[in-house]
């Protein structure tokens, strides 16, 4: 048998685009999507767009005056030549005109700045993460635009293409900014799973009480090389090396990182204090202690709660008492983090400060609001697609925190901060005398 050619099915013809006319544009004469003619200032107002495409033609005009002087003047360096079709960017959409030309006397084309100016791509471009951010997806962007005759260009390919471009930004500014100006002492690391993708989360708390996202590391697990290697990338970036505050949740990894780098277990040569979460630390006491919580309860929380050192060991002594008594297993756990419990009486903070320090609330709420951003985003492609959207969350979301209670105590404590880990900097400074 002989070949048998394939059918093809006919592609639909492209409708041609109409580009406005320069004069049509100065004399108010508009056609809608119906080919009816709009011509009465009333009907160009209540369109919206066509004022504006109206206004960049006269705009265009004064310059091309401006350049080529009145018309058949003698004596010029520049001379009109023309129109040509183009689009520029108006109202979040490419919209289809004819633009007028200009030619120096040596026949060079002299390029007009309005012109320019409105076909800049950085315009469309930041249109298109703005509506992003505000939760416009893609492939529904165009439904979402104000229609105008001539436009063009508002397939969801091209919006995707542009949010990949304007979010790309997101991850240098974040993971490369300068800390040192944020003046930040304590931090907030917590791990965080989106589907099949884990990252490692820093949020930092400035002199002025305002929290910042400092940095992001993915990994699968927290574990304590991934932790190492983004505090490395903080320290490289303006963390200070000593005198932080870190509130953890108590993960293996984490806790290992901050004590190989900052002996954070060790009084004496301490170059970090670490405050354990007493949220999660209760949670751990509870499921151990069962029906018998109530027991601990209120000895847990007048712990957090008490006005200074003295009380607060007072009150352990009290707590390991009722643990012994009730569950073993309870009572190792709570002597396991201890210290970390006990730090934040060491540091003389406020009320609202030690409310604050004492649980890991903030990266939480933290890693609510971008859960709650990203929860639309239900396949990720790659890496690169992961931390795209992350970064442009982590920075959204920074800006949507309140700044914390009792800011106004922070500058004392951040010198108490220094002086509780300056024996560690003395330390290093005798060794390397030595």
């Amino acid at each position: 048998m002989g070949n048998v050619p394939v059918q093809f099915k006919s592609r639909k013809q492209r409708k041609p685009l109409k580009h406005a006319k320069r004069k049509d544009v100065l004399e108010n004469k508009f056609e809608d999507f119906d080919d009816k003619a709009i011509d009465t200032q009333h009907m160009l107002i209540s369109a919206l767009l066509p004022p504006a495409v109206k206004a960049f033609m006269e705009e265009c005009e004064r310059e091309v005056s401006r350049l080529c002087g009145s018309r058949y003047e003698h004596g010029k360096k520049n001379s009109r030549w023309g129109s040509q079709e183009g689009s520029i960017i108006l109202a979040n959409q490419h919209v289809a005109v004819e633009r007028p030309r200009v030619r120096s006397k040596d026949g060079r084309e002299v390029k007009l700045q309005t012109y320019e100016d409105f076909q800049d791509p950085r315009l469309f471009d930041q249109a298109v993460f703005t509506e992003g951010i505000k939760r416009v997806s893609q492939r529904d962007y165009e439904k979402g635009v104000a229609k105008i005759a001539n436009s063009f260009g508002m397939k969801k390919s091209q919006i995707s293409k542009r949010w990949t471009k304007a979010t790309a930004k997101k991850i240098e500014d974040l993971q490369q900014r300068d800390l040192r100006p944020m003046d930040i002492r304590a931090v907030f690391i917590d791990g965080k799973r989106f589907r099949k993708h884990g990252v490692i989360i820093a949020l930092g708390v400035a002199g002025d009480g305002r929290k910042y996202v400092l940095g992001i590391y993915q990994a699968d697990t927290e574990n304590g090389a991934s932790c190492i290697e983004l505090l490395t990338n903080l320290e490289s970036r303006g963390l200070p090396s000593s005198g932080l505050l870190f509130i953890v949740d108590g993960g293996s990894g984490l806790n290992k990182a901050l004590n190989n780098k900052y002996q954070c277990h060790d009084r004496k040569l301490r170059r970090a204090i670490r405050i354990r979460c007493h949220i999660h630390k209760w949670w751990n006491i509870e499921k151990a202690l069962g029906d018998d919580a109530h027991k601990a309860s209120g000895p847990f929380w007048a712990l957090r709660d008490a006005k200074d050192m003295a009380e607060a060991k007072v009150l352990s002594d009290r707590l390991e008492s009722i643990l012994r008594d009730s569950n073993l297993s309870a009572l190792e756990s709570y002597r396991e983090a201890k210290d970390d419990l006990l730090a934040i009486h060491e540091l003389k903070l406020s009320r609202n400060l030690k409310r604050f320090f004492s649980t890991t609330n903030a990266i939480e709420s933290l890693n609510s609001l971008i859960e709650e951003d990203m929860r639309r985003v239900k396949n990720w492609r790659d890496s690169g697609h992961f931390q795209r959207w992350l970064a442009t969350y982590c920075l959204a979301s920074e800006k949507r925190m309140r700044r914390m209670r009792g800011h106004a105590g922070l500058p004392a404590l951040w010198v108490l901060l220094r002086s509780l880990t300056e024996l560690r900097e003395e330390f290093d400074s005798q060794e390397s005398v030595a």
